[in-house]
């Protein structure tokens, strides 16, 4: 005969081949693992009944709100409302800057005040310089404003 033969009902003999008798034990962890997901739902339900008790015991004791303050109640919340859309509503600021910032338009009608973009006037500055206003009166302004007036060189005499 050729060495010994393994049948299916009895355990592989081979001498090489062995684990360490001292590594983790898997039952323990096993039962670790099925306590520890027990704790788990057993602390759900926990909760889930101590909220319903709650709920319920609140129930009782809250009086009920009557007819007239649901119908005086406001249908939406009061103001600041949030944004539905802040991307939009920043893109719709940032166009209506920019249209003030760099296109033409009227500030004041009835008295010829225009608004400029921004590159105009600065092209505009550059080329005439700052301009020069009129000195005001002393006693068409405040107190303050008169002294820091008579102060500044172009409006003494």
């Amino acid at each position: 005969m050729e060495g010994p033969v393994n049948y299916p009902n009895e355990p592989e003999s081979n001498p090489t081949v062995a684990h360490e008798e001292t590594d983790a034990d898997t039952r323990a962890i096993t039962q670790f693992g099925i306590a520890r997901a027990l704790v788990l739902v057993l602390s759900q339900l926990g909760l889930w009944w101590l909220f319903n008790s709650f709920t319920r015991r609140e129930s009782k004791l809250s009086p009920p709100v009557s007819v007239l303050v649901r119908a005086q109640a406001p249908t939406e919340p009061p103001e600041p409302k949030l944004q539905a859309n802040p991307q939009s509503d920043m893109r719709m600021m940032r166009e209506k800057e920019d249209t003030v910032l760099n296109h033409y338009g009227w500030v004041d009608p009835n008295h010829g005040v225009v608004r400029i973009p921004v590159d105009r006037a600065l092209d505009l500055v550059a080329e005439r310089g700052l301009p020069q206003f009129k000195a005001t009166e002393p006693g068409a302004v405040g107190a303050k404003s008169a002294k820091v007036a008579a102060t500044r060189p172009e409006t003494r005499k």
